[in-house]
């Protein structure tokens, strides 16, 4: 009996012992697994010592070494001109930042993916006054960080605006972020082209080098340049086409409130459009493309009543009502592959 009860216990604690071991394992495997899942790669571990900085492009160090922007200079308001071509699937663009230094520096960093920069000069305001030349600036580029810096020839002096100048060109993107091209068919199965933005959260940067942070708020002014048989749209109201040379027509439009950069909009079709009046004056416009341009006056109807609906029941006027502005939104309805895309462009 005693030799039954004593092979009981040994094997009692073998099984102990074993299910001891097994939930070691149960706990530290998946952290080591998460561990070893998440380890920092060499090339960022040496970024750890502050007297580091990174690479840029052309083999050169780049002046900034953290993610997020510095505060430096703050952008005040970006002259944007686009002209994306629906045939070559590509756009060349122009844009001018205004600034604020608000400590000494000697370089502007700002957010760009898959931009080719073509040229960039800085003025300060008493030049641009005096229409004086800008001068060129150097240009490095840090993909890891989606960052560009802006070497400036003398340091910037708190409390001064400047203007950035900035020539840039790129693709079309593929996915459904940044500036991209979407495709629709009609009913007689042409596939046709339009240009498209989607910038949330974070993909302004792949349509214009900018200050791609929310709490970079600036007025936006963008003009954009297309084809007779296109239209453009944006998040203000259209002030004026202007003709060019060789047919193509420039669009602009009113400068935006003070916002963030992903809110910015536009796009570039040969969609059609239905409008209506809310009861409070705010004009609604439905576009879709023409062989649905028959289903957008539900979704008209529907827009009116449901605006007028939320202003009474919230007792908020369309926000832009205060500013005295022109007020607008637009639905946008487009048939994409076998679905709809809905971008709306609030004003």
């Amino acid at each position: 009996v005693l030799h039954s009860s004593a092979m009981v216990n040994s094997q009692g604690k073998l099984l102990f012992n074993i299910y001891v071991a097994f939930y070691c394992l149960a706990v530290t495997l998946p952290k080591i697994c998460i561990c070893s899942q998440f380890s920092i790669p060499s090339s960022y571990q040496s970024n750890k010592d502050p007297g580091a900085f990174p690479v840029a492009t052309n083999g050169e160090p780049f002046p900034w070494p953290e993610l997020r922007l510095p505060n430096t200079v703050t952008p005040l308001h970006y002259d944007l001109l686009i002209h994306p071509n629906l045939t070559s699937l590509d756009f060349v663009a122009s844009e001018k930042i205004e600034v604020l230094a608000r400590a000494d520096t000697q370089f502007i960093i700002l957010h760009s993916k898959d931009l080719e920069i073509k040229d960039a000069t800085l003025q300060s305001e008493e030049d641009s006054r005096y229409m004086k030349p800008g001068e060129k600036l150097r240009v490095l580029s840090y993909p890891i960080h989606q960052q560009i810096a802006l070497l400036v020839p003398e340091k910037l002096m708190p409390g001064r605006k400047y203007y950035v100048d900035i020539d840039f060109q790129a693709k079309l993107a593929d996915g459904f972020q940044g500036f991209y091209k979407s495709t629709y068919r009609t009913l007689g199965g042409e596939q046709r082209i339009i240009a498209v933005t989607d910038f949330e959260p974070t993909e302004a940067r792949m349509a214009f080098p900018c200050f791609d942070e929310p709490l970079f708020k600036a007025n936006f002014s963008i003009k954009i340049r297309r084809e007779s048989r296109h239209i453009a749209l944006s998040n203000m109201p259209k002030v004026k086409t202007i003709e060019l040379e060789g047919g193509l027509l420039e669009d602009h439009f009113e400068t935006t409130v003070k916002m963030s950069t992903y809110l910015v909009a536009y796009i570039v079709c040969d969609f059609k459009s239905v409008s209506g009046t809310t009861s409070s004056g705010v004009k609604v416009s439905i576009y879709a493309s023409p062989d649905k341009w028959s289903q957008t006056h539900y979704a008209l109807q529907a827009t009116l009543k449901l605006l007028d609906f939320y202003e009474k029941y919230f007792d908020i006027n369309y926000p832009l009502s205060k500013l005295g502005m022109f007020k607008f939104i637009i639905v946008f309805i487009s048939a994409h592959r076998t679905c709809f895309d809905s971008l709306p462009l609030f004003s």
